[in-house]
């Protein structure tokens, strides 16, 4: 009964509830959770609209209407995503790693062993694809979900993607790394986004920017802090460059790597390219809804969650099943609120 009781959909859906993420420094920097919606679909809304001022009015007339602010509405079904393994009778009988070889476990202390350790595994395996989907919205303003029998792509019409070449490349001693920043700050702050404060970049591409003569030059003159943060405090991947106090951004670094469908290692941020962003203005996780069978009454449910998990057994050949079904769908708050450029 025990076993049985491990495997029930209730008690699953309280473990996946409980078990920490695997800690992410973009993930945790720039997005946050946002709905989980009851059905398969999601819905973003985009504001439109301008920011209106209160009238003048004599004190003889009425007061003067302001319209209400409308927005744009799209629906998107994400894909599902469905990674799943299975528990079988020689995974029972094999000797894990650190058990003893005097008392072995039984199968059922095994399969509970086992049970534990594919939770975890799984649910790594939906953080690295969101990871993936977050790289795609960030440095490129889509999403591009392919595999079997899925073939779509979610374009927010992002714009703000630059190519630099020429003398203009900021590996160019004569480009100005600050005026450009300058007018990429403002056109998000022109677009009623929240003010950029940071530079996220690749490595060579930071310290590119942060060695660039003009940028030297300023910090001959105080205009430019280094070292003002302490480096043993960031995540793994994370160097701190310093602050470009001209255009209030810090400049950040990051090496992190994601394994794409192919099963290469692609960094998370392409190579020599920047993005200038607010922390202030998180970019969304929405969750769809996943239809599953409750074993308990043999009906079709809608479960609505981040992670949906599923456990079945079948006889011939002898397994033991565990799934997990989630439709996260990363959404900007505001497609104009960051720039991405590559500039070397």
């Amino acid at each position: 009964m025990a076993i049985k009781d491990i495997y029930s959909f209730p008690t699953l859906l309280k473990v996946i509830g409980q078990l920490p993420p695997p800690s992410t420094y973009i993930l945790n920097t720039f997005f946050q959770d946002g709905e989980t919606f009851e059905t398969e679909s999601v819905e973003i809304q985009t504001m439109k609209g301008s920011k209106p001022i209160a009238p003048y009015v004599s004190e003889l007339q009425p007061g003067k209407v302001i319209l209400r602010t409308g927005f744009m509405a799209k629906q998107y079904k994400p894909a599902l995503i469905k990674p799943a393994r299975p528990i079988t009778a020689i995974d029972l009988k094999t000797r894990a790693a650190g058990e003893s070889l005097i008392n072995p476990d039984q199968p059922e202390v095994r399969a509970r062993k086992l049970l534990a350790k594919d939770i975890v595994d799984l649910q790594e395996t939906i953080t690295r694809r969101l990871i993936q989907q977050a790289a795609e919205l960030m440095f490129q303003g889509k999403i591009t979900q392919i595999g079997e029998g899925v073939n779509q792509v979610i374009d927010y019409d992002f714009e703000n993607v630059f190519t630099l070449s020429g003398e203009d490349l900021l590996s160019n001693p004569n480009s100005d790394p600050i005026a450009f920043l300058a007018g990429k700050r403002k056109l998000i702050m022109d677009a009623n986004a929240p003010t950029p404060n940071i530079v996220l970049a690749d490595y060579d591409a930071a310290v590119t920017i942060m060695r660039h003569p003009k940028v030297l030059k300023l910090a001959e003159n105080r205009g430019v802090d280094v070292g003002v943060i302490d480096t043993t405090l960031l995540p793994d991947g994370v160097t701190y460059h310093g602050r470009l106090r001209d255009v209030g951004l810090d400049v950040y670094s990051y090496t992190g790597t994601y394994t794409n469908d192919e099963g290469e290692d692609v960094p998370f941020i392409p190579e020599g390219t920047i993005a200038i962003l607010s922390t202030r203005d998180k970019f969304t996780f929405h969750y769809g809804a996943n239809v599953i069978m409750d074993p308990r009454t043999e009906q079709f449910v809608r479960v609505m969650g981040k992670i949906t998990p599923q456990s079945w057994v079948t006889v011939e050949p002898a397994q033991r099943w565990l799934q997990m079904l989630s439709r996260p769908l990363a959404v900007p708050s505001n497609v104009a609120g960051w720039v991405v450029a590559k500039v070397i």
